[in-house]
């Protein structure tokens, strides 16, 4: 029976690579945008410290300063000369309190300027080596005199016991000219609730990770069948087909546990740019694997090592993040946790399909053929686009 011309194999290629790269672009990470007429603080909260950024474009700062004159107005080329007198403002008309205490606001000097519309952010501390409070009352009046339209917003971008982690869109206060003094509430929170964040971290991170998804699927396709020389046949009996599954995820398991730990725990790091060169290569020789019997037997000790360069980058997430600032040994497990059980949903979602797909001719011909080809050419895209091309 003839399956697949050469026409038909061109279009049964091109329809898997639309398919992979739809789901690359639908899992990124949305990028999160600020709006003019707004300024924003974003708080960090931890055990002994708490922190935070703010957010304002040079146009609002202008504004707030009454700069006017193009001539004295703080601009991009001179913004880092005249930064104090943007820290003067904000001393000034923002004010944080616990009780009747007022709070000092002391800049770190980590003051950046980005963005098309040129938002400057300064980082600030507020409370060092001390007890987080449970409540803080913070006044803001930043423009407020001379924009009623203006609006401040508040976010929590990182506390560790109410599972927040790198947060951006999920406001708890907002300020206006009206309402410009409230109160802010750390309490209700716990070490538990921290580890499920972390958890659930975990297991969105593997979701999202379109390249992980596809090395876990390009592993487990040949799992219900047996190579005789060139061609696939399907395995008789349900125990040697999950045996392989089990064999395979151990050693992949085990492997990026052992970098994700010692990457996050600053042992050792590899650069970004490396890390992701080779989990996009993993992915091709994993699925060339299915098209060609180039590793047989060995395909485990494969597996194992490219399994270290995904630990790698699972390290990095929890870098970004810096959920390991406090509560690391919790961060690691919790995370690494979170990995297998996405992980394992993975493979009970596909194996009982390839298990069920199994004796249908169209299964090695078309799925797992065509399936690995497209893989191939997307891992392929990705290795140039990380290794040569991303900044």
């Amino acid at each position: 029976m003839k399956y697949c011309n050469h026409s038909r194999f061109t279009k049964c290629l091109f329809l898997f690579s639309f398919l992979l790269v739809v789901i690359s672009v639908f899992t990124a990470k949305p990028v999160n945008a600020h709006k003019l007429g707004e300024s924003y603080i974003y708080l960090r909260v931890y055990e002994d410290k708490l922190t935070g950024t703010f957010h304002i474009t040079l146009r609002d700062v202008n504004n707030a300063l009454g700069l006017q004159a193009s001539d004295v107005q703080i601009t991009e080329d001179n913004w880092a000369d005249r930064i104090g007198e943007v820290h003067s403002l904000y001393k000034e008309k923002v004010q944080f309190f616990v009780g009747d205490n007022e709070l000092p606001i002391r800049f770190t000097g980590s003051d950046r300027l980005l963005g098309k519309d040129r938002w400057l952010f300064m980082k600030f501390v507020i409370i060092e080596d001390s007890n987080t409070p449970d409540v803080i009352e913070i006044d803001y009046k930043v423009l407020f005199d001379r924009d009623p339209d203006h609006v401040a917003l508040v976010a929590i971008e990182h506390f560790w016991e109410a599972s927040i982690f790198d947060n951006k869109g999920q406001i708890s206060l907002i300020f206006s000219p009206d309402n410009h003094r409230q109160q802010l509430s750390f309490s209700g929170h716990s070490v538990f609730q921290g580890f499920m964040g972390i958890v659930k971290l975990g297991i969105k991170h593997i979701w999202n990770g379109t390249d992980h998804v596809l090395f876990i699927i390009a592993l487990i396709l040949p799992a219900a069948m047996l190579r005789k020389k060139t061609d696939w046949q399907p395995v008789r009996e349900f125990r040697p087909a999950i045996l392989y599954v089990i064999k395979i995820i151990t050693l992949f398991t085990i492997a990026h546990s052992v970098t994700l730990s010692v990457a996050a725990l600053g042992l050792f790091r590899l650069p970004s740019r490396i890390v992701e060169s080779v989990i996009a290569i993993s992915i091709a020789v994993a699925a060339l694997d299915i098209i060609f019997p180039i590793f047989k037997r060995k395909i485990g000790w494969v597996v194992f090592i490219f399994g270290l360069f995904h630990g790698f980058g699972f390290a990095s997430v929890l870098k970004r993040l810096g959920v390991l600032g406090e509560h690391a040994a919790l961060s690691l497990f919790g995370f690494n946790l979170g990995v297998e059980i996405g992980q394992v949903v993975i493979i009970c979602i596909i194996f009982p399909v390839i298990y069920l797909i199994r004796h249908s001719a169209f299964y090695p011909k078309i799925i797992m053929r065509y399936g690995a080809a497209a893989m191939i050419m997307l891992a392929i895209y990705w290795f140039v686009d990380r290794a040569f091309l991303a900044r």
